[in-house]
């Protein structure tokens, strides 16, 4: 009976991880009679003992050990030292295998093991829950070249292996903390080597980052140059910033030209995005990976603001990062570790860390609405019969918006047609201020002497016209 119950959790890891419900068979004799079983997907946790073992926990309550971290990508055997309370089914390259416990896995290929804990056997569980959590790792094969130690060759079967995903090869270029290309010699170069197997094994594989509520259905590894992102159906991609992160950065991120996504900015799909291309615009980004269960894809967010902000109090990084440093202008402030209240209007800049992966954020804080001038009303803010001139006072205006009589028209400074007008200006910050005016037509008295002439003028003519007819007649 319990097979099922691990049938089913695997479709969950594969398809997804939200929470399912199952019905199994209970031993008594009507097959009416069924017990509900609620699948329940939890974390797993992980601490650095040293570098050779790793202590992970599932469901907050069991520990086990393992000699590499979650999502490893290494070229030796995995050892795992589960107790009997976990259950474990294994899917190698995408098909179910047979596993042994206390067995090594030795074979090279991709692995995800699910493990499960029935609820009867934690602290405050029910019998009808049983918990689950995802394994992975990913096993090369040996190189044939390297130093005698077979250090070297670890990183570089590492480092081919996961490009080997990439079949258009731009995931081998690393992403700089500004969003740029890098390239490093595997042989030297200015920044300093990790100097033991434990440096190395972080500097490729990374330091697990928390989950937050921008990222779902995948893990977040810091590396010294990039966060590398593993989704839970086994996506592997790169960007240089962490899911939350609201970043002045132009964001680049490295994907397989065969992944299936959406891009959406502000909800909004982006399908003029060009592969491997930076985000500039400023707005709020979701990555959707459709490797498993289409209704339930694996999601990055973070939000770009540019140069400029307005109407922001506070700055605030993801969890598992840290402000290292925080300065207003020339001087160093006070930082909370995760987040910095903002005050006076100026330039902020902050050092942040999350792991081993450094960047730094600067914009300056703008919460100012813009200023401009309508020249040519009157102090009823009317304009009478003359053309209006809008003067754009402040030096950071982004762009404005006119309406006329409830209409969006072609943008100009100069306005002469009658009418109704609503003006928006917006600053580089978001800031806006707006204005309504009229503009109307009035005859001066002139005017009005010539329009009665005019007229006097036709009735003239009339009369004139209907008393030579009746003379005409008469005759």
């Amino acid at each position: 009976m319990f097979k099922k119950f691990l049938t089913a959790a695997l479709a969950c890891a594969v398809f997804g991880t939200v929470s399912l419900t199952a019905f199994a068979e209970t031993d008594e004799s009507t097959a009416e009679s069924q017990q509900k079983i609620e699948y329940i997907y939890t974390e797993i946790a992980q601490n650095r003992v040293n570098s050779t073992l790793f202590e992970e926990i599932i469901a907050k309550q069991i520990v086990f050990y393992s000699n590499i971290s979650n999502g490893a990508v290494i070229d030796y055997p995995v050892t795992l030292d589960l107790p009997e309370t976990v259950s474990v089914t294994v899917d190698k390259d995408g098909k179910k295998s047979e596993y042994t416990r206390g067995e090594p896995f030795e074979e090279p290929g991709k692995y995800s093991l699910t493990l499960m804990v029935e609820g009867k056997d934690l602290l405050g569980g029910s019998e009808d829950e049983v918990y689950y959590g995802l394994f992975r790792f990913w096993i090369t094969e040996k190189s044939e070249e390297g130093d005698s130690d077979g250090e070297s060759s670890d990183i570089e079967d590492s480092e081919s292996s996961e490009d080997s995903e990439f079949s258009s090869g731009d995931s081998s270029e690393d992403i700089s903390s500004d969003g740029s290309d890098t390239s490093s010699d595997s042989s030297g170069g200015e920044g300093e080597k990790p100097s033991n197997p434990d440096d190395k094994d972080t500097e490729e594989q990374g330091i697990l980052l928390p989950k937050n509520d921008k990222a779902s259905l995948l893990s977040q590894y810091a590396t010294s140059e990039k966060i590398r992102v593993v989704t839970d159906g086994g996506t592997v991609f790169f960007s240089n910033v962490p899911a939350g992160t609201v970043t002045t950065n132009n964001v680049k991120l490295e994907y397989p030209d065969t992944i299936e996504y959406e891009l959406l900015k502000d909800g909004e799909e982006q399908t003029s995005y060009a592969f491997g291309n930076a985000l500039t615009e400023d707005g709020e980004y979701t990555l959707l990976i459709y490797d498993g269960d289409d209704e339930n894809p694996a999601k990055f967010g973070f939000t770009i603001i540019g140069e400029y902000a307005g109407s922001i109090t506070q700055y605030a990084v993801p969890e598992g990062c840290e402000i290292e440093k925080a300065m207003f202008g020339k001087n160093e402030i006070r930082a909370n570790k995760t987040f910095v209240d903002l005050g006076a209007e100026g330039e902020y800049t902050f050092d942040i860390s999350c792991g081993i992966y450094k960047w730094t954020e600067s914009f300056t804080l703008d919460n100012t609405p813009p200023e401009f001038k309508v020249n040519g009303l009157d102090s009823e803010g009317k304009a009478q019969g003359v053309t209006v001139f809008i003067e754009l006072i402040s030096d950071d205006i982004d762009t404005y918006t006119i309406i006329k009589d409830g209409e969006t028209i072609k943008k100009t400074l100069e306005l002469t047609d009658a009418g109704k007008y609503y003006v928006t200006v917006y600053d580089k910050a978001g800031n806006s201020f707006s204005q309504t005016f009229d503009i109307i037509y009035q005859m001066n008295g002139m005017a009005i002497v010539a329009v009665v002439l005019g007229g006097a003028l036709i009735v003239a003519g009339l009369v004139f016209f209907i008393i030579t007819r009746k003379k005409f007649n008469i005759r």
